[in-house]
């Protein structure tokens, strides 16, 4: 609606108030002049008495026999004469009380009753007036009125009757047609199906747009109403691909008048649409035919594709090494591959129709009821199941089970995808018995290890007693060179214990052996300074402040005080830095450990990780320190490499994983 067809409604409205608010002022003023003149009433209902008289009896007669309400009311509309039929209708009592009639109409019909009045008191007659009125308990209710005029001796109009009826349930099922009327071409108007309606003499009594569309037809649906549908076959039938066979079917479906469904009818521009006929009996007489069309290009090209595409996987599946199996919702088979037929020893004739419960003898038979009732809700998963095969051996199954659809979303069954994984649970059986068997031989050559160091130290520990025996009995005789090789003797011996404990420390670093408690890296770092030998000239410095990991204290402790030391002993500036920093990354921290001294060559960065391999001409290095921090910060997921130039420097970089 246009702001136009708005601005003419509102004008419309206001006259319509505004016609209402002068028949109020109207009946207001007459309501004031009838009482009074109420005297003059009286006297005019003697007159009318006295003039009615000779009708009397007649009257009566009447009166009594009318069934309908029966009203009497004078030229200016107050009551009379009822009878009892009026009195419950509208609740009032003319004996009782006095009552005009146009007081009872509803203000929307003042209008119309003023004009229905005039007609009346003009014509000398007035049928089917309705109108709504409010009954003396202010309940509406819709009535009809066929009245006449009662006329003097002289020919003069002295009162007026009438015989009401009471329409409300009339009203109320026409407007409930109405609606339903409504309803019914709104949702024919959006259907996405192009609709027809045809009476019995092929005249179009309803169509839609989704129609006028689908037969390219450049007029609306409202101007197709009335249309003789008599030549529409031969008008339209240069759409399809088989015109005349267009034709001769709508032919022999009007004259069989039997209901058609589905039929298939192909356009010249690729279109498929689908047709139903419905013909409309009422008691038997035909009264016409609807005609419904529906667009099912988009179905037809999808269900061929998937046509297609089922036919050329199907042959893939057929011979794919995974055995394929569908089964209905009573587990009944209904498809399996070549694979699946391979892998359980049974031919497709043995297997399908069978019940695969029954048939596929199954370890695990809860689980697999469990199962099939999780694929009734639409679930999906894999599990693995013992199988028992035609030929009796016991074999091991992944299964890969998934809900089975139709069309309509349903689940009709399951599908199951198997792949034999025999030969790998032997090898997990092996590979078990291959970690028990390595777990029994790690455990001896812990034990081995502790054994050996000790049968070594124990010899070390006496070359070492008796070095020192030899200093102090011939100090005086000894020179020099003497003296040199007793001390000579003793480091070899400590570097040998240091080189044994290396090696132990380095075959107890496990992940199963770790603990796991907060470890704050600030008193770590404090500790190792005051153990380790520092010398006076080299400084130690905690750039940032360390986190607090949740870590094993002893690896942590042998990681900071491995680098460290390493830093310290390799310094040989006057003035030596160790500086100890962190970033927070986001998976991991990264940690650097850097020193001012004699730097590490580039062709030794790879090498100084692998275990016995040391650079330098420090004699008392075991070549196991760098090869413990590597191996502990891999225990905690992280990488450790360097950045280093000779005679400047180095950084040892590693991250531990958060």
């Amino acid at each position: 609606m246009d702001s136009k067809e708005v601005s003419l409604l509102k004008k419309a409205l206001e006259r319509q108030k505004k016609a209402r608010r002068q028949a109020e002022m109207i009946l207001e003023e007459k309501s004031r002049k009838l009482y009074e003149t109420a005297s003059q009433l009286k006297e005019t209902n003697a007159r009318l008495e006295n003039l009615l008289s000779e009708k009397t009896s007649e009257l009566e007669g009447v009166f009594i026999n009318i069934v309908d309400p029966y009203v009497v009311m004078d030229i200016n509309g107050n009551v009379i004469r009822m009878n009892a039929a009026a009195k419950e209708l509208l609740g009032y009592d003319h004996n009782e009380e006095v009552f005009n009639l146009t007081q009872l109409v509803h203000p929307d019909y003042l209008e119309y009753t003023q004009k229905s009045f005039k007609q009346l008191y003009e014509v000398g007659t007035l049928k089917n007036y309705r109108a709504k009125i409010y009954v003396k308990d202010k309940t509406e209710r819709f009535v009809q009125v066929n009245s006449s005029l009662i006329y003097d001796k002289d020919r003069n109009p002295i009162a007026a009757q009438g015989i009401i009826r009471d329409i409300t349930g009339e009203m109320e099922a026409e407007e409930q047609i109405r609606a339903s009327q409504n309803r019914l071409s709104t949702l024919i108007s959006n259907l996405q199906t192009g609709v027809l309606l045809e009476n019995e003499d092929r005249k179009i009594s309803l169509t839609n747009q989704i129609f006028c569309d689908l037969f390219q037809i450049p007029v609306s649906p409202d101007q197709l109403k009335g249309a003789d549908c008599s030549n529409a076959a031969e008008d339209s039938k240069h759409h399809f691909t088989d015109p005349e066979g267009f034709v001769k079917r709508i032919e022999k479906i009007l004259k069989s008048k039997k209901l058609v469904l589905s039929d298939e009818l192909e356009m010249k521009d690729g279109r498929i649409l689908e047709r139903d006929y419905i013909p409309i009996f009422s008691d038997g007489k035909y009264k016409g035919h609807l005609w419904t069309y529906q667009d099912v290009t988009l179905r037809k090209n999808y269900k061929k594709n998937i046509e297609a595409q089922k036919e050329k996987y199907w042959s893939i599946i057929a011979n794919m090494n995974l055995g394929l199996i569908e089964v209905d919702n009573d587990d009944v088979i209904q498809l399996v591959n070549q694979s699946f037929c391979k892998m359980s020893g049974f031919s497709e004739k043995e297997l399908l129709g069978q019940k695969a419960s029954e048939i596929l003898k199954v370890h695990e038979k809860n689980l697999i009821e469990q199962k099939g009732k999780e694929r009734l809700k639409g679930k999906s998963d894999s599990y693995e199941v013992k199988v028992v095969t035609k030929s009796g051996q016991t074999n091991h199954w992944l299964l890969s089970g998934a809900p089975r659809y139709d069309e309509t979303g349903k689940v009709v069954g399951s599908i199951g995808i198997h792949l034999d994984i025999t030969a790998q649970k032997n090898l997990e059986l092996q590979k078990e018995v291959l970690l028990t068997e390595l777990e029994a031989s790690n455990r001896g050559l812990q034990e081995y290890a502790h054994i050996v160091s000790h049968d070594l130290k124990s010899p070390l520990r006496s070359i070492s007693t008796l070095a020192t025996w030899l200093h102090d009995d011939y100090i005086e005789q000894l020179d020099e060179t003497g003296v040199y090789n007793l001390q000579m003797m003793q480091e070899k011996v400590e570097g040998m214990d240091k080189l044994i404990d290396g090696i132990l420390k380095y075959s107890s670093i496990k992940s199963e052996t770790l603990e796991k408690k907060p470890v704050d890296l600030n008193q770590v770092v404090h500790d190792i300074r005051e153990i380790i030998f520092i010398p006076e000239h080299v400084s130690v410095i905690i750039m940032d402040p360390l986190p607090t990991l949740q870590a094993d204290a002893t690896k942590m402790h042998q990681l900071f005080q491995n680098l460290i030391s390493n830093a310290v002993i390799n310094i040989d500036k006057s003035e030596g830095i160790v500086s100890i920093g962190v970033a927070e990354k986001k998976d991991n921290w990264e940690f650097y450990v850097r020193d001012n001294g004699i730097g590490i060559p580039k062709e030794y960065h790879e090498k100084i990780f692998k275990i016995f391999q040391s650079i330098g001409s420090e004699e008392r290095s075991t070549g196991i320190g760098l090869s413990i921090v590597k191996k502990i910060v891999d225990l905690y997921q992280g990488e450790i490499w360097l950045e280093s130039k000779v005679g400047e420097g180095t950084t040892f970089y590693f991250t531990l994983k958060k």
